[in-house]
């Protein structure tokens, strides 16, 4: 990552307020409930591929979000637009693998700020991935 990527990103995080990702991705989620991982789950996984997951409990839906690579900011985008209504469902794109996502999320500079990442096993720790390190 560039000098003047890095410092953008270590300013954001230094701020008080979360940023608009973080208040419409908590807005989204809700409690986290059980039906709330399931349908974040559904906002990522297409149809075809939910039918073969055991969706049961918070840990299988944590566990199958484990597999993904997808950007946080990119999947607030799908959902607000499947919000506002459209006769196809959209989806976030997904990534073959970390360094693919990691290529991406820096050259759009889509990073989610990590000092906002609740702790515990919250439903961002389970699509965050290690992008500086990446």
């Amino acid at each position: 990552m560039g000098r003047r990527n890095r410092n953008k990103f270590i300013n954001n995080q230094n701020q008080d307020n979360p940023p608009a990702i973080v208040a419409s991705f908590d807005e989204y989620f809700g409690a986290g409930d059980l039906e709330d991982w399931q349908r974040l789950c559904s906002d990522i996984f297409r149809e075809h591929e939910l039918e073969y997951l055991n969706l049961s409990s918070k840990t299988k839906c944590r566990n199958a979000l484990k597999t993904v690579f997808v950007n946080i900011q990119d999947l607030v985008d799908a959902i607000e637009k499947n919000l506002a209504g459209g006769s196809r469902k959209v989806y976030p794109q997904r990534f073959p693998n970390l360094k693919q996502l990691v290529k991406y999320t820096v050259k759009e500079n889509k990073i989610y700020p990590k000092k906002w990442v609740k702790s515990g096993l919250g439903p961002v720790k389970a699509l965050m991935r290690d992008i500086l390190r990446g």
